[in-house]
């Protein structure tokens, strides 16, 4: 590997290196130019790789001191990965050295390498189709919700259907915990009360808040508070309500302008369930019961009934086999199975959970049955932690985000990189480098339908990621709402509620114990979120200045908004004259400049808009 770039210079940020910008369409020609810095360039190759195809090399053709290339993808949609092969000679010697991606591989200016079998390539993107999710869901609001710990909408504050053995708070303020036996099973599950009933109930604040889509934690029967152990896939967890309960909820939040997303949970069920049926709780001949059972080939026993495969080794959710005919046939492809049931009471849509354990044959399915239900406009979100355009699970590249999968995947790429500024683990100029790669890696049309979070029940809370540091919360907020994707917050999020890891980040929202200033920071995001189509709609340019970041959205040279960040503690002078080298494509629309200078104080952000 060698330093610097003193032989070519290549940018697969540039256009007028790479023309166009990032992911394409299968079919599509990509222009590749690499500009000569050093006279004893002879010659440049082009070497590209399709994932799971065939290697080529081409010769670049040169023209002066650049040296440029046409190459169609025309390998199908997937991966694409290239570099460069330079012939070169120095000091009357012939030498021949590679360009790629630099070693941090995460797009931009190239590398040089001595050897091949060293060099980091670079990646395209090819979808088979620009897979738009609907209007609703892209410019929407998301406000996710664990149902137990919201509200309980009960007129005398009754807990519906409590389950055996339940541990029932009574005090809101009390902190979840587990109850567990000596191998670290949980015995007893903790319920604070909350139902689809207080969602009604809540419906106004919501609408006040700006929220336009409703994700809810998983809401069939199952015998923990969280519900990703199901139980019944065609029945209301009786502590949250039940059907009619919820189709009251759907059609009011119908008229507060709201959509309802489900989360699908496909990949296992509970031990206690109706198709394992491991405690012996339910009346049908479950898995765990007979090898008879109708339901035993969903599952795979290594000795039955004890040794089977569950999610990540917790016996409390045996593993489905989700490609199997039957489990296809239930889940979504039968007219009564369970997505059809559930979307034709007017879901807008599910969110997928574990999606790198389903198959993407699976997630085809799914999507076609979702697109043959009655829903009008339905989208399909995936749960993926890294990178989704090139993911690995099981020994297999991931193709759903090649079109006609997810629309979406939940963007916790951006939770890290957030976080991280913000906690002064990246610089500015990091965290643009981390956040144009992701933009180089995704479709356009997924990168601005991602599910933007900076807390789930999954993950520490924002605030408490930040140090407790409610200036900082209000910056993540900034950045979530201002980055391409669709916002979620996460409930009590936008209130200043705290939690450390599962199960401390599913407190109960704190009625009457809010921090308003928080609150109407977020609502104030939210409503411009909606009012300002460039948020949801333009063109994305991160930049650093200094310390500052700063991240562009843009329509035209109109309609754009422009929010710079100081996650330090001291004030920063930022000069937006700067803003040149990375904005080249706004300013070329006609905007010289924004401001000349302006002073940014500490933990705070300025905020532009046209």
């Amino acid at each position: 590997m060698t330093e610097g770039m003193e032989l070519v210079y290549y940018n697969s940020w540039d256009q007028s290196c790479k023309q166009p910008f990032g992911a394409s369409q299968a079919g599509e020609t990509i222009n590749f130019t690499v500009y000569r810095t050093h006279p004893g360039v002879r010659a440049i190759y082009l070497q590209v790789h399709k994932d799971y195809g065939t290697y080529e090399e081409v010769k670049l053709t040169q023209s002066e001191e650049q040296f440029s290339r046409s190459y169609q993808l025309n390998q199908g949609a997937g991966l694409y990965f290239y570099s460069f092969r330079l012939e070169v000679t120095l000091d009357g010697q012939d030498h021949q050295f590679f360009l790629g991606n630099h070693a941090d591989e995460l797009g931009g200016v190239g590398q040089l390498y001595v050897l091949n079998e060293e060099v980091r390539k670079y990646q395209i993107t090819a979808v088979e189709r620009d897979d738009l999710a609907p209007d609703w869901f892209r410019q929407g609001v998301v406000y996710h919700i664990f149902v137990d710990r919201f509200f309980n909408g009960t007129d005398d504050g009754r807990i519906l259907s409590p389950k055996r053995d339940a541990v029932i708070y009574t005090e809101g303020a009390e902190r979840p915990h587990y109850i567990k036996n000596e191998a670290g099973e949980i015995v007893r599950w903790d319920f604070y009360g909350g139902n689809l009933l207080g969602i009604i109930k809540k419906l106004p604040y919501l609408q006040e808040l700006g929220v336009t889509i409703l994700y809810l934690s998983p809401i069939f029967e199952a015998r923990s508070n969280h519900k990703y152990d199901t139980a019944d896939f065609l029945k209301i967890d009786p502590m949250f309500g039940d059907e009619e309960t919820f189709q009251q909820l759907i059609d009011h939040a119908d008229e507060f302008g709201m959509k309802i997303i489900l989360d699908g949970v496909f990949n296992h069920t509970g031990f206690d369930s109706r198709y394992f049926n491991g405690e012996g709780t339910y009346e049908t001949v479950g898995a765990y019961q007979s090898t008879e059972s109708p339901y035993y080939e969903w599952y795979d026993f290594s000795q039955h009934p004890d040794e089977f495969e569950s999610w990540w080794g917790i016996k409390d959710l045996p593993t489905l086999n989700s490609d199997l005919p039957s489990v296809r046939e239930f889940i979504f492809e039968g007219a009564e199975s369970v997505v059809r049931t559930w979307s034709r009471m007017g879901l807008g849509g599910w969110r997928i959970d574990v999606a790198d354990e389903l198959s993407d044959q699976f997630l085809a399915g799914l999507r076609q049955a979702l697109e043959e239900s009655a829903l009008d406009q339905p989208v399909l979100i995936g749960e993926v932690w890294e990178d989704a355009t090139n993911k690995i699970a099981y020994g297999k590249r991931r193709e759903y985000i090649l079109g006609n999968m997810l629309h979406g995947v939940m963007n916790y790429p951006f939770t890290d990189i957030i976080i991280a500024f913000l906690t002064s683990e990246l610089s500015a100029h990091s965290t643009v480098k981390a956040l144009m790669n992701l933009k180089e890696n995704y479709p356009s049309a997924m990168l601005h339908s991602n599910l933007n979070n900076i807390s789930t029940h999954d993950s520490v809370r924002i605030k408490t990621a930040l140090g407790e540091v409610t200036e900082l919360v209000k910056l993540a907020f900034s950045l979530m709402f201002v980055l391409p994707g669709v916002p979620t917050i996460y409930y009590g999020d936008e209130v200043g509620l705290s939690g450390e890891e599962d199960p401390d980040n599913r407190r109960p929202y704190p009625w009457g114990r809010e921090d308003i200033s928080l609150r109407d920071e977020v609502r104030e995001w939210a409503h411009r979120r909606t009012n300002l189509s460039a948020l949801s709609e333009g063109e994305f340019v991160p930049f650093a200045l200094g310390d500052c970041l700063g991240v562009l959205r843009y329509q035209n040279a109109e309609e754009w908004v422009l929010l710079v960040l100081n996650p330090t503690d001291v004030e920063q002078d930022v000069i937006f004259s700067e803003l040149e080298s990375f904005a080249h494509q706004f300013t070329a629309d006609g905007l010289e400049s924004i401001a000349p200078t302006a002073q940014v104080p500490p933990k705070r952000a300025i905020l532009y808009i046209s």
